[in-house]
């Protein structure tokens, strides 16, 4: 036998269900969507770059150097290579590369580093700091495409 809180929890959790339904229902029929975060806008927060950029110092500064030109046979992950390479992918991408580094130990940053070093690498290439930190998660980061900041004068 059901309890009344219990038949009172369940039709609380129905009507929020239909709810829902119902305010997604109204959005799709309005035309109404929710657009992808924008790097331009500033889609990761200075910490976040931060925390990238002593990481980069500890685990990618031998192999991509100083100025992230690339040293030997690890490519540049700054400038208009990069940007030429990665333009229009998901950020999901790069995460995806930066998992296969270092070399020597694919698959030793956390998921937060991996996203730190990101960040880091977009505030390198000159894209803007945002308020909110940038999200780990494949589906958020599948959203939002690499893009280059408009030139001086653009």
């Amino acid at each position: 036998m059901r309890s009344v809180g219990r038949i009172a929890q369940l039709h609380l959790f129905a009507t929020l269900v239909g709810l829902a339904s119902c305010a997604m229902t109204m959005s799709v029929a309005s035309g109404q969507t929710t657009d992808a975060p924008s790097l331009l806008a500033g889609a990761y927060t200075e910490e976040q770059a931060t925390r990238g950029q002593a990481l980069y110092y500890q685990r990618c500064l031998a192999c991509h150097g100083e100025d992230m030109s690339g040293l030997d046979q690890a490519p540049p992950l700054a400038g208009p290579q990069f940007s030429g390479t990665w333009a229009g992918e998901p950020l999901w991408a790069l995460v995806s590369r930066i998992d296969t580094m270092p070399p020597a130990e694919p698959g030793s940053l956390s998921r937060d580093e991996t996203v730190n070093l990101l960040a880091y690498l977009l505030w390198y290439n000159g894209l803007p700091l945002g308020k909110v930190p940038l999200s780990n998660q494949q589906g958020s980061l599948a959203e939002v495409p690499f893009e280059t900041p408009p030139l001086p004068g653009q």
